[in-house]
C-alpha cells in the first residue's frame, strides 16, 4: 500500500493568489499508535523542515517493505502562508500580516465543545472513553467554518493532529541547542524522546498552558477533560510536545539525517514502525518547569555581545552578555552586563552584533526551581 498525498486549498486572500497544504499519510488509517509530525508552522524555521525532508524517503522505504504497523501522518512545512512573507530580502514568517496572529497561537480549545457532547456518556471504560472523546474532537472541528486563510490552515491542521498517540511540533530558536517543550502530566512518559533527540534543555508546561499553541491545544484538552469529570477514567492519551532543533542557521543535510534518524528510531521505539530502534541514548538532562526558565531581557539600547555560548551550564549572577552602546564616546563605561538569575543550562541566545532594544529577550535558561519573576508565566514569550 502507497503512502497518500493530501494537497489541501487555502482559501486566497487576495485576486489571483492560492496556496495549499500538502500531508503526507503513512500505514493504514485508524491504526494505533497514531503519530503526527509537522514543521516550521513558524515558516522561517527551517531545521525540522529538513528533518522531515530526510525522514520522509525512509518512511518511504518503510511503507513499501510494510514495516509501518500503526499510522503516521507527516506535515512537510505547516505554514505555506508565511512562506510569502519576505520582507526587503528577510523572511519573517512568524506572525501573520493581515491579522498580526503568531501562527503558533490561538488554536482552538476543544474541552468545553467536547464536554458538552460526552460529559453523560462517559464510561468506566478508560479505552471506549477515549475513542469517545477523539470522535467527538473530530466533529467539533467539522462543525467550525473558517472566516479566513489563517483560520482554515488551523483547522487543517488540527483535524489531522487531533486524534494522535503523539504530536510532534518542529521548531528552531535563534540560536540554541536542541530542547524540548512538554506538558508536565506526559512526564517522564515522554522521556524516550528527549533522550533520543539529545536534548539538552526539557521544560514543562502547567497541564494547561497559559498560550493555545498548536502543541498545547492538542494535549491540553486531556488534562481539562480529565479534571473536570474525575470519577471516569480520562487517561492523558495524547503526548504533544514541541522539540526545538537548535537554531535558524543549522539547516544541513548532516544535521537533517541525523535528526530523521532520531525521529525514525522514535518510531521504532513506540512501535508505529517495526524493527529494532537499538539502546536509548543517556538522557542529557532531566525536566524542569517552564516557571524555572530565567529569561533574560535588555535592560537599554545598543548591540549584544555574548559571554556564553548555547549549551553550556551557567551559574546564578554570571554575566551572559552585555549590551554596549556603540555611539558612546567613552567605551569603557558603555556596556550593561546581563546576568543569569539561576544554576541551570543556557539552550537559547541571540547572535552576537544583534541589535538590541530595551526588554528585548536576550537568553533563556532552564533552570531547575521556580523563578518570582517568572511565577504564572508558563509559556514562551511571542
Amino acid at each position: 500500500m502507497p503512502r497518500t498525498v493530501e494537497r489541501l486549498p487555502l482559501m486566497s486572500m487576495t485576486p489571483g493568489t492560492a496556496r495549499s497544504l500538502t500531508v503526507l499519510r503513512y500505514g493504514r488509517a485508524g491504526a494505533r499508535p497514531k503519530v503526527y509530525l509537522q514543521a516550521a508552522i513558524h515558516s522561517n524555521e527551517f531545521p525540522g523542515a529538513m528533518a522531515l525532508h530526510h525522514l520522509i524517503p525512509m518512511l518511504d522505504k518503510a511503507q513499501k517493505a510494510g514495516r509501518i504497523k500503526g499510522e503516521i501522518v507527516v506535515v512537510p512545512h505547516a505554514n505555506p502562508i508565511g512562506l510569502s512573507h519576505v520582507l526587503m530580502a528577510n523572511h519573517l514568517g512568524r506572525y501573520d500580516f493581515f491579522g498580526r496572529d503568531n501562527f503558533n497561537r490561538n488554536y482552538h480549545d476543544l474541552a468545553d465543545p467536547v464536554a458538552e457532547k460526552i460529559g453523560k456518556k462517559l464510561t468506566g471504560d478508560a479505552g471506549r472513553n477515549v475513542s469517545m472523546i477523539r470522535k467527538a474532537g473530530l466533529e467539533a472541528l467539522d462543525e467550525m467554518i473558517p472566516s479566513n486563510e489563517i483560520q482554515e490552515l488551523r483547522l487543517y491542521l488540527m483535524k489531522r493532529s487531533i486524534d494522535s498517540d503523539v504530536v510532534i511540533d518542529l521548531h528552531c530558536d535563534s540560536q540554541a541547542s536542541m530542547h524540548h517543550f512538554i506538558s508536565q502530566r506526559d512526564w517522564p512518559a515522554i522521556a524516550d524522546l528527549s533522550a533520543q533527540i539529545g536534548a539538552t534543555a526539557i521544560m514543562y508546561n502547567a497541564p494547561y498552558p497559559y498560550t493555545m499553541t498548536f502543541s498545547g491545544c492538542n494535549g491540553s484538552w486531556w488534562s481539562k477533560l480529565a479534571d473536570r469529570f474525575p470519577d471516569k477514567p480520562i487517561p492523558q492519551a495524547c503526548q504533544s510536545s514541541t522539540i526545538e532543533y537548535r537554531g535558524q542557521s543549522d539547516v544541513n543535510d548532516a544535521l537533517g539525517a541525523a535528526d530523521a534518524t532520531a525521529l525514525y528510531k522514535f518510531l521504532q521505539r513506540r512501535k508505529v514502525i517495526s524493527g529494532d530502534p537499538g539502546r536509548l541514548p543517556r538522557a542529557l538532562c532531566t525536566a524542569t518547569p517552564m516557571e524555572g526558565m530565567d529569561v533574560g531581557y535588555a535592560p537599554c539600547e545598543g548591540v549584544l555581545v555574548y559571554r556564553k555560548r548555547e549549551g553550556t551550564k551557567v551559574r546564578k549572577g554570571e554575566t551572559i552578555c552585555e549590551v554596549f552602546d556603540p555611539t558612546s564616546a567613552n567605551p569603557l563605561k558603555a556596556r550593561t552586563p546581563i546576568k543569569s538569575s539561576t544554576d541551570g543550562m543556557l539552550f537559547s541566545r541571540r547572535p552576537d552584533g544583534r541589535l538590541a532594544w530595551p526588554g528585548m529577550v536576550c537568553f533563556r535558561i532552564a533552570g531547575p526551581k521556580a523563578l518570582p519573576h517568572r511565577k504564572g508565566r508558563s509559556g514562551l514569550d511571542d
